[in-house]
């Protein structure tokens, strides 16, 4: 090879070099572009938060709803459900604060401005619009339990083109199951079943009070209505810790998991990832639980493959 092929060559390479090198320096990244990818998983928390209405000041609500409201912004949650959201000053606080994320408020559920008793405390906050298609009051509640009209509310919102079903309940605590039973009929029969939709899947979380330990309960719950569960990641398998959350702490205490997000008709649904989230205030060297329970988290991924690919000019 001649001395003016070789330098032909090295010529060339070298051209090639900076041809790519300028292709990756004025590379543009979608931040600069002005496009964004839009996310196509959908994000539910659902939190028992403890504002019970007649211990506000002992257990401080109103300060632990500012702690929450720092705690939550945090996160990118599109649908957050709470339980007993019963005080109204702390959900005054939390509103104030969360609004301008979840401009989308509902409940609390059951409400009554003329009774004794108090709402469910079933109380959504959400980023996109929510259409409430009913709510029902349990017929059955005893002991403390029958201060609340507890009970369940059913929800239909769209995802990315996908439509979906949302309900939220908290089922009755420290009780013979059957009365937990006959509250699983309720949802299924007078919501679950009465609204059922082909493709649309229906989400079921709440504070359900049967602890997956208990087979026998916890597959009764399931079978009626009709829905399914999937594992925790991570290594925290409990959302009402009475022997590490200082809130629910016991002598001879346990962990227990008895808050779930479960689904029904997962035909669109091509998986869900769920994992436990503990919210703690962190004020100099104290350490605070926020809540008697610890929340769930899931992370719903459709089967919608026009979504996957969607991006949007700001």
């Amino acid at each position: 090879m001649d001395f003016n092929r070789i330098s032909i060559r090295i010529l060339f390479i070298s051209l090639l070099i900076v041809v790519f090198s300028k292709v990756e320096v004025f590379a543009v990244s979608p931040e600069d572009s002005g496009l964004t990818v839009k996310r196509t998983e959908l994000k539910i928390l659902t939190w028992n938060i403890y504002m019970l209405p007649l211990c506000s000041r002992l257990h401080k609500n109103c300060k632990r709803a500012e702690a929450i409201s720092r705690e939550i912004s945090q996160y990118n949650y599109d649908i957050i459900v709470f339980e007993e959201a019963f005080d109204y000053r702390a959900r005054r606080i939390l509103r104030g604060q969360l609004k301008e994320d979840y401009p989308f408020i509902y409940g609390p559920a059951n409400d009554s401005n003329f009774s004794f008793r108090t709402n469910s405390g079933l109380w959504i906050l959400s980023k996109i619009p929510l259409r409430q298609l009913e709510q029902i009051e349990f017929k059955n509640r005893i002991g403390i339990d029958a201060i609340a009209r507890k009970g369940a509310v059913l929800f239909e919102g769209e995802w990315q083109g996908q439509p979906f079903q949302l309900l939220g309940t908290h089922l009755q605590n420290d009780s013979p199951d059957a009365v937990r039973h006959g509250q699983c009929h309720e949802i299924s029969d007078k919501l679950l079943r009465k609204y059922a939709k082909e493709e649309v899947p229906q989400i079921v979380c709440g504070d359900f009070n049967i602890e997956f330990e208990d087979k026998e309960n916890y597959g009764f719950m399931l079978r009626t209505l009709d829905v399914q569960n999937g594992s925790l990641h991570g290594d925290l398998q409990s959302s009402f810790d009475e022997v590490d959350n200082n809130l629910a702490f016991k002598k001879n205490g346990k962990k227990q998991l008895i808050d779930y997000v479960l689904v029904r008709n997962n035909k669109s649904i091509c998986a869900i990832d769920r994992k436990v989230s503990v919210f703690k205030n962190h004020v100099k060297d104290l350490v605070s639980d926020l809540s008697d329970h610890y929340g769930i988290e899931a992370t719903i991924h459709f089967n919608n493959h026009r979504a996957e690919a969607l991006t949007l000019l700001h």
